[in-house]
C-alpha cells in the first residue's frame, strides 16, 4: 500500500472513532433524557393530582362557608322575630 493510502485509511479510521464517540455520548444523552422525561411527567402527573385534591378542598371550604352564612342568617333572622316578639310583650304588659 501506499503511503497516500495509508495516511487516508489513518485518517478514515480516525474519523470511525470520532463517531463512533460521538454515538455512544448521543446515545447516553438520549438515556438521560428519556429518565428525565419520565422524572417530569410523573412529578407533572403528583402535580395535577394535587390539584385536583386541591381543588376538591377549596370547593368543600367554599360550601361550608356558605353554609356558615346561610346559619348565620338564620341566627339573626331568629334573633330578630325574638326581638319582636319580645318587644310585642312589652307592649302588652304597659
Amino acid at each position: 500500500m501506499s503511503e497516500t493510502g495509508i495516511v487516508n485509511l489513518d485518517i478514515l479510521e480516525e474519523k470511525i472513532k470520532k463517531t463512533a464517540e460521538l454515538i455512544n455520548r448521543l446515545r447516553e444523552e438520549k438515556l438521560a433524557l428519556e429518565r428525565e422525561n419520565k422524572e417530569l411527567k410523573e412529578k407533572l402527573n403528583s402535580l395535577y393530582i394535587s390539584n385536583e385534591e386541591l381543588t376538591r378542598e377549596i370547593e368543600e371550604l367554599r360550601l361550608e362557608k356558605e353554609k356558615s352564612q346561610v346559619s348565620e342568617e338564620t341566627r339573626e333572622e331568629i334573633k330578630k322575630r325574638i326581638e319582636e316578639m319580645l318587644a310585642k310583650l312589652d307592649e302588652l304588659e304597659s
